[in-house]
This record gives C-alpha cells, sequence and structure tokens, in this order.
C-alpha cells in the first residue's frame, strides 16, 4: 500500500508541476480525451514489446508485460490467463474482433499463439471489457493485426537456434501498394525440450550394507515426452478502394498445426519408451471486414469469420505380446518372441466450428455525444467422440446460436466530465440472460500542454457493471456429467481509479522523459460460478456451487528517457494485488475452503521490463515475480504439496545491428531463467531452468 500512495503522490506532483510552469509562462492548451475510451481500464501492449523477443508465445508475453497470472503446465504446454483472481474461462479473447474462446471449454491456450502475428494487443479490465464482448468477469485480451504501412515489398527472414534442440524460424513477405497491402506471416518452431530438473517429489535413500540410510537426496531428472512441433501461418489483405473514401476491406486467415508430447508429471516413475501421450491440434481462423464512413457523423463497422478446429489427443500404453517364432529350437520345441504393441486407452477427436457474424454502427449527431449499436450473431457446433476401446461413439454432437446486442451512449457535459452507458442482451440456446447494465465515468482533473513542450494530464475515472457469463458445452452436454440445468455465472464489478501522463522536454531537443501511470481499485462479486465436483456415482459433474468475492488493486508505470547521443531508456512496471475468495456454503463437515484463496490465484504478482538502446546496440532486461499459491481450497500447507512456493525469473536480451549494402541485419541473443531458479507454476509440472536462444534476423532496407 505504501508503493500505492506513492504513485498517487507522484501523479498529483507531476500534474501541479506541469500545472505551475504552464501558469508561469501565462500558456494553457486544454485537449479533450476520446470519447470512445470513456471510463474504460485498458493496458496496451505494442508491436515493440510484442516483437522485442520473437520467440516468445503470448503467455510470455502477457506474464512479462502485463498483470495477469499465467497459469503453465510447462515449456510449450497449456498456458491460461486468469484475470483479477478469476478463472481462465472468464477471460474473453478476441483476434481481430473474432472470440476464440474454446466453445468446449470456454478457455484460450496463449502458448500456441506466437506474439510474432500480433501487432497489438490490449487488456480491458473488468467492466471495461462490456465495451467488446459479454462473459468477462474478469476482463478481455483483445489481439490485432495491423494493415501494412511502409510502401513498396518486404522481406524478414529470422533465425533462432536454442538449448533443448529448439529451432525457431520466423519468414514475413509484405507489400504495401497505394489502394491495398498484402501480408504473409510464417512461424515454424520445433524442439525436444528435454531438459534437466531437480525433481523435488521424489527423494532416493542410500543405504549401507545394514540397511541403514547414510544419504538422502533429490535426483537430477529429464523432461521426457515434452517436445514439440508448431506450425503457423497468417495471410492478409487490405484495401483502400479509391472510389469510397476512408473505406477499408481486410481479410485474414490464420492457420495453426501443432503435435505437442505431453510432458511426464514429476511424480511420474514410468519409462518414456512404455507409453505415447502427446496431441495434434489443427485449426482455422478467418475474418473478413469492412470499415466505413457514414457521411461526417457516423461510420460502419462490419465483420464476418469462421473458426474450424480439430483436437486428437492419443494416449497409449506399451505391452508385449507373445508370436511364434519362425526358428525351431534344437529340442524340437516350438519358441516364442515378445513383440511390443500399444493399447489404446484414450483416443478422443473433438471438431469445433464457429460461424460469426457482427454489425456495429457508430453515430455522432454533436461532438458531445457517440451513440453506438452493436449487433453480433454466433453459432458454435462441437462434436467430442473417443474411438478407444473404452468408449467408442460420439461424447456428445451438439450446435448452440448465440446472439449479442448492445447500445452505448457516451455523453460529455463539461469540458472535463465524460459518462457513457452500456445495455447489453445476450441470447444463447433458447434461454436470454437479464439485461446487463454498465455506467462509466471519467473526469479530467488536469490537462495542460505548453509551447515548450510540457505536457501533463490527470484523470479520475470509475465504472459499476453486471456481467453474466454462459456455462460452455462441456458444462452441459460432456458424458458422462454434462448438466444442462446450468445457470450462466453472475458477476458484479465496481471499479476506480487513476490514469495520469507527463512530458518533460529537459532543455535540449535531445532530451526529453514521458511518464505515463494508472493506479486502479475494483471489487467483484461472482455468484453461481460453476464448479466440477465427484458426485455419488463415482464421476465428476458441475454445479452453481460457488460465490466468490474478488478484490485488490492493481498499477502500471511505464517511461521513456531519451538522451543526448542517440541513448534510449524504457521502463514499464506492473503489479496486482488480487485476493480471490471463495465465500460459498461448506460443502460437507469437511469442507474448510470458506474465506480461503482460490486454488493457484497468487496474491501478488509483479513484474518489471527494462530497455537500453545506443544506437545499433540493445540491451533488455525482464524480471516477473509471483506469490505463493495454494493448491488446496482449504490453502492447507501442513504438506508439501499444499502450496507453491513464491518465485522470481529474470530474462536478458543482447542486440546488434548492422548494415551492408543493401541489407539490414541483426543479431540477438536470450537468456531465459538467467539465475536458473527452480520453480512450478502447477503442481507437478516441471519447468526449465537457465536455457538460451541466439537469433539472427535479415532483411533487405
Amino acid at each position: 500500500m505504501r508503493g500505492i500512495s506513492t504513485l498517487i503522490t507522484f501523479l498529483l506532483s507531476c500534474a501541479l508541476y506541469a500545472q505551475t510552469d504552464s501558469l508561469l509562462h501565462e500558456v494553457r492548451i486544454t485537449a479533450q480525451r476520446r470519447l470512445s475510451e470513456t471510463g474504460v481500464q485498458r493496458t496496451t501492449l505494442d508491436t515493440t514489446i510484442l516483437h522485442q523477443n520473437v520467440s516468445l508465445s503470448m503467455s510470455d508475453v502477457l506474464t512479462q508485460h502485463s498483470s495477469l497470472f499465467i497459469k503453465s503446465y510447462g515449456r510449450a504446454t497449456e498456458s491460461t490467463a486468469e484475470f483479477r483472481g478469476t478463472s481462465p474461462s472468464h477471460t474473453q479473447v478476441l483476434w481481430n474482433g473474432l472470440k476464440i474462446n474454446s466453445p468446449m471449454l470456454g478457455t484460450v491456450d496463449f502458448s500456441t499463439i506466437p506474439s510474432y502475428f500480433v501487432d497489438e494487443a490490449n487488456l480491458l479490465h473488468g467492466a471495461s471489457s462490456l465495451t467488446l464482448t459479454g462473459g468477462g468477469l474478469g476482463g478481455a485480451v483483445d489481439l490485432c493485426t495491423q494493415p501494412v504501412r511502409k510502401r513498396g515489398w518486404g522481406v524478414q527472414y529470422i533465425q533462432g537456434i536454442g538449448s533443448y534442440d529448439t529451432y525457431d524460424q520466423f519468414l514475413r513477405l509484405t507489400y504495401g501498394g497505394q489502394c491495398w497491402t498484402s501480408s504473409t506471416r510464417v512461424v515454424y518452431a520445433t524442439s525436444n525440450n528435454r531438459f534437466h530438473y531437480t525433481n523435488y517429489d521424489k527423494k532416493i535413500d542410500e543405504r549401507d550394507d545394514a540397511g541403514n540410510i547414510i544419504r538422502s537426496y533429490h535426483p537430477r531428472e529429464l523432461n521426457r515426452s515434452g517436445y514439440f512441433h508448431d506450425f503457423h501461418a497468417l495471410q492478409e489483405f487490405s484495401l483502400r478502394p479509391a472510389s469510397i473514401p476512408g473505406a477499408l476491406a481486410t481479410a485474414a486467415v490464420w492457420f495453426t498445426h501443432s503435435l505437442r508430447g505431453l510432458p511426464f508429471l514429476s511424480v511420474d516413475y514410468r519409462d518414456d519408451s512404455d507409453f505415447r501421450n502427446e496431441q495434434l491440434q489443427d485449426a482455422v481462423r478467418s475474418v473478413i471486414s469492412w470499415q466505413q464512413p457514414l457521411g461526417s457523423s457516423a461510420s460502419l463497422d462490419a465483420r464476418a469469420g469462421y473458426t474450424y478446429q480439430s483436437i486428437a489427443y492419443d494416449y497409449a500404453t506399451k505391452s508385449h505380446t507373445p508370436s511364434s517364432s519362425s526358428s525351431t529350437p534344437v529340442d524340437g520345441a516350438s519358441s516364442a518372441v515378445s513383440s511390443p504393441s500399444f493399447t489404446t486407452i484414450t483416443d478422443s477427436h473433438t471438431y469445433s466450428q464457429q460461424a460469426y457474424l457482427q454489425g456495429k454502427i457508430d453515430y455522432s449527431p454533436a461532438a458531445n455525444w457517440l451513440l453506438t449499436a452493436n449487433l453480433s450473431l454466433t453459432y458454435n457446433h462441437v462434436r467430442s467422440r473417443d474411438q478407444s476401446p473404452f468408449h467408442i461413439g460420439d461424447n456428445y454432437n451438439e450446435g448452440r446460436l448465440e446472439s449479442s446486442l448492445s447500445l452505448s451512449a457516451k455523453y460529455r457535459p463539461t469540458s472535463r466530465l465524460a459518462l457513457s452507458a452500456i445495455l447489453r442482451e445476450e441470447l444463447y440456446r433458447r434461454d436470454f440472460v437479464p439485461l446487463i447494465p454498465a455506467l462509466f465515468g471519467e473526469y479530467t482533473l488536469l490537462t495542460t500542454a505548453t509551447h515548450s513542450g510540457r505536457t501533463a494530464g490527470l484523470y479520475l475515472k470509475a465504472s459499476i457493471a453486471r456481467n453474466y457469463r454462459y456455462p460452455t458445452m462441456d458444462d452441459l452436454y460432456f458424458k458422462p456429467g454434462g448438466n444442462p440445468d446450468l445457470r450462466p455465472e453472475r458477476g458484479f464489478t465496481y471499479d476506480g481509479g487513476l490514469e495520469g501522463h507527463l512530458q518533460l522536454p529537459l532543455g535540449r531537443r535531445d532530451l526529453s522523459l514521458v511518464i505515463r501511470g494508472n493506479l486502479s481499485a475494483f471489487d467483484s462479486y461472482i455468484t453461481d460460478w460453476i464448479l466440477w465436483t465427484p458426485n455419488a456415482k463415482g464421476y465428476w459433474q458441475p454445479s452453481n456451487l460457488k460465490k466468490v468475492h474478488n478484490y485488490g488493486t492493481e498499477l502500471s508505470l511505464t517511461s521513456e528517457l531519451h538522451l543526448p547521443h542517440d541513448w534510449h531508456f524504457a521502463l514499464t512496471a506492473n503489479y496486482a494485488y488480487t485476493p480471490s475468495l471463495n465465500q460459498s456454503e461448506d460443502l460437507d463437515a469437511a469442507d474448510a475452503s470458506y474465506g480461503k484463496q482460490l486454488v493457484y490465484v497468487p496474491l501478488h504478482s509483479a513484474n518489471l521490463s527494462a530497455r537500453l538502446r545506443w544506437r545499433t546496440w540493445g540491451l533488455a532486461y525482464q524480471w516477473y515475480s509471483y506469490s505463493e499459491r495454494f493448491t488446496t481450497t482449504s490453502n492447507e500447507v501442513g504438506y508439501i504439496t499444499g502450496r507453491l512456493k513464491p518465485y522470481y525469473m529474470s530474462d536478458l536480451t543482447f542486440e546488434k545491428q548492422f548494415r551492408w549494402r543493401r541489407f539490414q541485419a541483426s543479431i540477438k541473443a536470450a537468456i531465459y531463467n538467467l539465475f536458473d531458479s527452480e520453480y512450478v507454476t502447477v503442481l507437478s509440472r516441471p519447468m526449465a531452468g537457465r536455457h538460451f536462444e541466439i537469433f539472427l534476423e535479415i532483411c533487405p532496407l
């Protein structure tokens, strides 16, 4: 709390300093903020951050540069985002306006999203997610690509070679014309991913001849069956027709093919040659859009999208079956040899399709009014089946229509005050959720600009909203266990905070400082939280059981310092304090979860990124930290697996750029887990220690 009060003091002091300076010069220029951003709590990750290290997935980028907690099962394995202490299904994810949450589970695996394919990422916290979509009880992540801006042809190739036989290839071909542009991006990453780690879940005892223990130690083991082969291709086109001024048509198609072995748990004693455990995923996501001004006061944004995803999971154990030998022994008896074969335990296949239509109209009848109507229709269909001998046939084969209509009005009654109201109505299956209202307010405490280049702004934001998230297809239809009588999860959120910025020229044209800060507090209540629990019949079933109270604070600070002689320094820091407490009634006499922190939700999370650049040299350092996480609903710490220890991570990258005739090249060296920390984010899932990767980038000037 001391750091939070310090930031408030800092923001107020900077704003007051800027105001005083402007009065001394008797010059003040005020500027109004965009009405569309009224009261919105937003974190933006630009291209510089996203492409700082192209080998990172979006799970790595969000870990290093946001207040989200990324729950990762290991290197290149499932990674989901927990926004403000909620579950991964409470974070809605959009790509170019298309929601890409799995209709089966409601989650998104961020490890399968290359940061190289994202040009801008916006994190909308809490109630602010309602400006895009419903269902984001924690928030929303909006991923966007941008049309090519550079004229002519462009080529970029990056080759990465790293530890554990890791090879990353990146290729981008672009063309920018007067009316149309094209961009082709390809990523191929492969690794055997066999790293050593100390297994603290096992202990080996050494004994003397009398059987007495003389030494005990934790063994060093290999991460086995963690290989991966990921291929991604993204094709984009944009067109600006000369006959329709201001219009823009875009199309994007993203293809993914991923084969991943699922690594051993640290408590597994099997040999990696005794079984096969892997997942194959193919996905196609496509979006087309049309944006056009309608006169001088209105605009149209229409989109259509289609997604197809196939996921196959194969788990089989190896057995040895006797077979007759063609040879005959000397004694005349028949012989048999053992030939290995696999026995399929699970052979599941899931196919999902999504068709999407959206239309949005913005209308501004006056300079201080902005009205928006947004209608979207989505049809999801899922077919889930298991072809193993233990369960042959369809698990379920279901489809449902979802629709959403939102109306919003934004109004600025005075130059300092702006208000916004949103009403959203949603339909899933044949059920309407109750009306979803949201109110936003923003008050400008100070905004100043001087002719000397000094600017400052300080804004007070607040919002209150209701939200709903309806059950996933698995929640409703999975066999056995699906519960078609589930109610939507309900949330109610209060937000408030300060946002400020300050730009200071420091006496010379090549010397300046830019600082941006954001401090927010939130209070959220979620009821009818869907929880899967074992029932009397021996299988798991979802029910509306939990009531959860989430509250806390989020803090972000960004600064850039431009120095003489081409020096540039940038610093970004984020911190989140997120108590997420279960307030449900005890399920039985042994239930001790009331008032306890939800499992795997850290109370404290923080990260810091520092970048220093001088001419053609670059140095970047990333640090991030999470407090302890509990693995049981009772937060029991009496045994070793009851909690996961806090950990601190550091990454370091060096870069040097070169120019040779008509080509530009760069060499980058990255050190991950710089101090070789031993940690896990999920129980019994080993994580890699210190490892390295070198990148060579080549592109024509």
